[in-house]
């Protein structure tokens, strides 16, 4: 049991993680990557260390994990304490979370690239993008809540008999709770 739930929670990290560079308008990634071959020199750790400082990637991951780990914390089993969650925030904020997007970088991205890059979000209008999104970002949060949940409604109708056949089935059980062995 302590495997899978440390299984679950590296899971989150690692969800969260590459969720941090998304955004609404992202292209989806094509299967062919042939096109994206190597650098021949590849973008430096000091390069793009900067990146990720300059686009605030490593802080909205943190944020990320966060909120995350409020949502696991909200609905886990009791015997998850709240030291257990205090202990694995702290433990996932001490990771160096650049050293995961380094190497990525670094085998699409040349010394170029990330100059270029680097260039941009420095520029009036890449300081605009940056200042900009966590609001886009909150405008499409809200539309895609609204279109989620009428989903949501739509789908739980179409399944509704089902639902409420299974729900009462559920309600003749007696539960059994099994605690785990964490000590081993």
């Amino acid at each position: 049991m302590k495997r899978r739930v440390l299984a679950a929670l590296f899971a989150v990290l690692v969800c969260t993680v590459a969720a941090v560079g998304q955004t609404a308008s992202a292209p989806a990634v094509s299967a062919d990557i042939s096109s994206l071959a190597p650098p021949a020199h590849p973008a430096s750790e000091a390069q793009i260390r900067e990146y990720l400082a300059l686009t605030h990637t490593i802080e909205t991951a943190h944020q990320l994990i966060k909120d995350e780990l409020h949502t696991s914390r909200t609905t886990s089993a009791a015997y998850l304490t709240p030291g257990f969650w205090d202990d694995m925030e702290a433990a996932l904020m001490q990771i160096d979370l650049a050293q995961y997007f380094i190497p990525a970088f670094q085998k699409y991205f040349s010394e170029e690239d990330m100059a270029a890059t680097i260039a941009f979000y420095k520029s009036p209008t890449g300081q605009r993008l940056l200042n900009a999104q966590p609001f886009i970002a909150s405008v499409a949060k809200e539309s895609l809540t609204a279109a989620g949940q009428q989903a949501g409604m739509e789908v739980g109708k179409k399944h509704a008999a089902e639902i409420e056949s299974l729900m009462k089935q559920s309600q003749q059980k007696e539960p059994t709770i099994q605690v785990p062995n964490l000590s081993k």
